[in-house]
């Protein structure tokens, strides 16, 4: 686990010296595999991980296209800095010091104290998504996206952007 942090931290960092959209496009998907991978051993499940992956790859084979489409020759190079290396070194040797940070036992203990079972903690762990007070913030969510997606098809004009027909 504490491998994982010191990695996304470390993902987190190259981001910043990061120009070229591909590049980030490609770091984004690094990070976001660890992200999915870091949920699925705090959840005890990996349904929201495997979920979260689908949707992050769909946005970045949109977001490949329109840079392929646009800036389709331009060379990227990935420039590491040593301050960027002795950062890296700080955090992982921080992080390997801590026995503060949340597992999912403490977390499960914590909220369930008469309940230890395997089948209770993802129980307990997947109904906290979508519980009673979060159903309308859930529900606010879906229908503001459903409506932006309305709002950018009705937008969108077929025939003019990067993604047209060449005759």
């Amino acid at each position: 686990m504490y491998v994982l942090f010191s990695m996304i931290f470390l993902t987190n960092l190259i981001m910043i010296s990061l120009k070229h959209p591909v590049a980030m496009g490609l770091m984004l998907m690094i990070q976001t595999i660890m992200i999915s991978l870091l949920l699925g051993k705090m959840y005890l499940s990996f349904w929201f991980s495997y979920i979260l992956v689908l949707i992050f790859l769909g946005g970045l084979l949109v977001l490949f296209l329109y840079v392929a489409s646009l800036a389709s020759n331009e060379l990227f190079s990935i420039k590491i800095k040593i301050n960027l290396i002795v950062t890296f070194l700080l955090l992982t040797t921080i992080f390997m010091f801590m026995n503060n940070l949340p597992t999912p036992v403490k977390m499960s203990e914590g909220a369930c104290p008469l309940t230890y079972s395997p089948d209770s903690m993802l129980l307990n762990t997947l109904s906290k998504f979508y519980t009673l007070t979060v159903s309308p913030l859930t529900i606010a969510l879906i229908s503001y996206l459903l409506l932006t997606l309305i709002a950018v098809v009705k937008i969108t004009k077929k025939d003019l952007g990067p993604l047209r027909k060449l005759h």
